[in-house]
């Protein structure tokens, strides 16, 4: 699929399940969480705070009721997306692969919860993003790694079905271009959602829109050879394993 199918097919499907989001977005809202605890720790310089794929406004919203604030901008390339946050919200339509917003001029932090892994090239956009931060300020990103979903990937080579979801990063390649002084932690986390079956969570990832492929729709009978020899827990439930960085820098 070229890149320009490829990010209509994204945008369409984030789009598709913008007012049902916030019901289905359990990894998203418990990370948004932890970003919160990490910022009630930091000295954050004066500036402008930015959610970068802010979505329907989790994050932002969790921020701007722990710390009184107002004014978090919510940057996101769907409208849908941006029309479910919270009236008095401040939002930018902006589709990220175009660069760095550019009516923002004065940035002291930047929090992106789950958002570079559907990027182009995530290395350079956080090095973009990181460009346009005050000296001292902070950019905090979580992204899933490229060892996530293992049970999936096994069930797909144990039963010769091609493997549907998208490529997340490498965590040494994405942050190839910082320093270590940048780099104020790099911490990696796991993190296990349940289902009742593998119907039931691909259903989930559907409905936060995270079900754009590089490959074919799955066939019934695919999908009941991947439900048969998926790893089944004692209660005869399935899971999927995250491992989830989550990534502190700061412009010295």
């Amino acid at each position: 699929m070229a890149n320009y199918e490829w990010g209509k097919e994204i945008k369409l499907n984030f789009s598709k399940a913008a007012h049902k989001y916030k019901n289905y977005s359990y990894v998203q809202k418990y990370f948004s969480k932890q970003i919160v605890s990490i910022i009630s720790e930091l000295e954050i310089p004066k500036g402008e705070w930015l959610d970068l794929g802010a979505g329907p406004g989790i994050l932002s919203d969790l921020i701007e009721d722990k710390f009184s604030r107002k004014n978090v901008f919510r940057v996101d390339f769907s409208k849908d997306m941006l029309d479910e946050n919270r009236l008095g919200s401040k939002t930018i339509l902006w589709d990220l692969n175009k660069g760095f917003p550019t009516t923002i001029q004065n940035c002291s932090l930047i929090v992106s919860n789950f958002c570079i892994h559907w990027l182009k090239d995530p290395e350079k956009k956080l090095k973009l993003w990181f460009h346009h931060l005050n000296q001292k300020g902070y950019m905090i990103v979580t992204f899933p790694t490229n060892h996530s979903f293992p049970e999936w990937r096994n069930t797909c080579k144990k039963t010769h079905i091609e493997y549907g979801g998208i490529t997340f990063p490498e965590l040494t390649h994405t942050l190839k271009s910082f320093s270590n002084k940048e780099i104020y932690s790099s911490n990696i986390y796991t993190y296990k959602e349940f289902f009742p079956d593998i119907y039931k969570l691909f259903r989930n990832i559907i409905n936060v829109g995270a079900n754009t492929s590089r490959t074919a729709r799955k066939t019934v009978k695919e999908l009941k050879m991947m439900q048969h020899s998926w790893p089944k827990l004692e209660n005869h439930q399935v899971s999927l394993t995250w491992e989830i960085c989550i990534c502190i820098i700061r412009k010295i």
